[in-house]
């Protein structure tokens, strides 16, 4: 057996406490505590499901094959029985070739370069069998009996089993596919149509669906017979469903009454439940693993929304302290990254204050020119520029930091504050929205280091945002704001125009901003009808919840390169406050080692 200095490189060492830095599995004796210890990265105990982007043609009972990021939907009802197909490649969908017969309630097998769709709604019912091979479908023999909203799974489309299904009736006819005929096999035990199913030619699984009442039924396939095992915790039909026997997925559904966002797992031999899907609906698609699955379209309404499960052991992002500003502030402009950031202008009373944080220590530097608070802000420590604000009242002055020093430059052409910046120098920067006596702006200025030039406007006009996400003046994100309500809204600038993209999910004002961008950003704390802690991720799609600040607060100054590593300090947390969080989206946890 290995000694542990063979596999760690060092013999266990005593400290006073805990090493700063240690090493992943290494052991060390605290000697305040008289206690061995340990530390390991912290990741999470349960999946959870995130929103993708959307198909491009809403539907609903359509059937997706493949994995979480090389899928294959087909099929479905849009306004008409679709015969659309589209690729997913973990990011977007992209039409390709349509099925020769469109058709709702179908089902399939294999992947997204060799899939078999068959039965549907076409209407009526269908045997219809079409071929995938990755470029166009081809129609082959079709299946004994013609039904629809059956259960249909396998690895390849030369090897499947359909059950199930309505023919009309309650059907319990299972037909195996051998790549080229359908044959006869034995029933179910309980026949039924609306169920989910997973699994191979020789294995498989199906649950769920109605008997004329809704069902919780799951039931196994050995290649050659089904058998009853555990019900699902919640019975429903229509659901989603992804993975293998024995690790399967299902997820929402038709539960009797309305539509669900119910998860549950199986392991082989009972079902439990996981966290929820963000949106609840019924007649979804469903491919991919327990540990990478897809929920894709659905109803009511008709949706071509995705979302993505990730299963359990990803990391687990956490705040530190960091050390705090010199002087106690909100509402000011920031900039840089987490080891890299200026601090500057804010009240209260309004504040010309900058300082500089350089991964160690905040030091005071030159102020600003013109004392205010509530601007817009672009740049880096060394070229960053101070856009608007208020000083007594609304102004459009600009200051321009060299590193050193602050100079006045080109006004705004629209005087305001509360707005959002982004900007990868003092040279190339973007501000939008905000608010003045005259109203709140959807207003966008560019600027070339020169001046400022009107471009196309957001979609919706807002003020006290989340201070602007985005590295340069061409890709910047707006999250949140005020216009009359607190906001959830997020837009996407392309360099041209801004793009609607999927809410936050708490919708609040004044959070940190400066802290990305518009692929990969956090938000944290903010104002909702009281300071909050939340934190949100961006992955360029959409935001998801992690963990919170330490001490909930709003009007903060924040800065980061991306959604990895973030500086969040000042703002107010009932009041205005120097303290200076860190975030990092790993984590570790120290454990003592027990010697009982």
């Amino acid at each position: 057996m290995a000694e542990y200095k063979e596999i760690h490189g060092t013999k266990i060492r005593n400290y006073t406490t805990n090493p700063d830095n240690p090493i992943t599995g290494e052991v060390w004796y605290n000697e305040t505590d008289n206690v061995l210890k340990f530390q390991y990265p912290t990741v999470t105990t349960v999946g959870s499901w995130r929103t993708g982007n959307s198909l491009n043609t809403a539907r609903y009972a359509a059937a997706a094959k493949g994995t979480q990021d090389a899928a294959l939907a087909f099929g479905g009802y849009s306004t008409t029985y679709a015969a659309n197909t589209e690729t997913y490649n973990g990011t977007n969908w992209t039409a390709v070739n349509a099925m020769n017969t469109g058709r709702s309630s179908v089902v399939g097998a294999g992947t997204n370069t060799a899939a078999l769709a068959f039965s549907g709604d076409a209407p009526p019912q269908s045997a219809l069998t079409e071929s995938w091979n990755g470029t166009n479908w081809t129609e082959v023999n079709d299946l004994g009996t013609a039904r629809y909203s059956a259960s249909g799974f396998g690895a390849t489309n030369t090897a499947s089993i359909c059950a199930g299904g309505w023919a009309p009736g309650y059907s319990a006819l299972t037909e195996l596919w051998n790549g080229t005929n359908w044959t006869e096999v034995n029933d179910l035990n309980a026949g039924r149509y609306g169920l989910g199913g997973v699994g191979t030619s020789p294995a498989g699984l199906t649950t769920g669906g109605t008997t004329g009442s809704i069902t919780a039924n799951t039931e196994l396939w050995n290649g050659t017979n089904w058998t009853e095992v555990n019900n699902l915790t919640t019975a429903r039909q229509s659901m989603g469903s992804a993975g293998t026997q024995p690790a399967a997925l299902v997820y929402g559904g038709h539960p009797g009454s309305g539509q669900t966002n119910k998860t549950e797992e199986w392991n082989g031999t009972n079902w439990t439940e996981q966290n929820d899907l963000v949106t609840s609906r019924d007649q979804i698609a469903g491919t991919g693993t327990t540990t990478a699955a897809l929920a894709v379209g659905g109803q009511p309404p008709t949706m071509g929304t995705t979302e993505e499960w990730t299963g359990p052991g990803q990391p687990v992002g956490a705040f530190s302290s960091a050390p705090s500003m010199n002087t106690a502030r909100r509402n000011m402009g920031a900039v840089g990254t987490s080891t890299a950031a200026l601090g500057y202008g804010g009240r209260a009373p309004n504040k010309a204050n900058t300082e500089e944080y350089n991964g160690t220590s905040w030091t005071e530097k030159n102020d600003l020119n013109s004392a205010r608070h509530s601007m817009a802000s672009s740049g880096t420590t060394t070229s960053a520029l101070s856009i608007g604000g208020e000083n007594g009242g609304y102004t459009n002055i600009v200051e321009e930091w060299n590193g050193t020093n602050w100079t006045e430059i080109a006004d705004l052409t629209t005087t305001r504050a509360e707005g959002g910046g982004a900007g990868a120098n003092a040279e190339a920067a973007l501000v939008f929205g905000g608010a003045s006596p005259a109203g709140v702006f959807a207003n966008t200025e560019s600027f070339n280091g020169t001046n400022w030039t009107e471009v196309n406007n957001l979609n919706q006009a807002r003020y006290q945002m989340n201070t602007g996400l985005g590295k340069t003046s061409t890709a910047a994100l707006a999250s949140g704001g005020r216009n009359p309500g607190v906001l959830a809204n997020t837009e996407i600038w392309n360099g041209t125009n801004w793009t609607a993209g999927n809410v936050l999910n708490t919708a609040r004002v004044v959070a940190a901003g400066q802290t990305g961008t518009s692929t990969s950003a956090i938000v944290a704390g903010g104002y909702t009808t009281t300071n909050v802690a939340f934190t949100e991720e961006w992955n360029g799609v959409s935001w998801q919840e992690v963990a919170d600040l330490s001490t909930a607060t709003s009007a903060a100054g924040g800065a980061a390169t991306d959604n990895t590593s973030a500086l969040i300090f000042g703002g107010n947390d009932g009041s205005d406050t120097t303290a200076t969080e860190e975030w990092s989206s790993t984590s570790t946890t120290t454990k003592t080692v027990s010697t009982d």
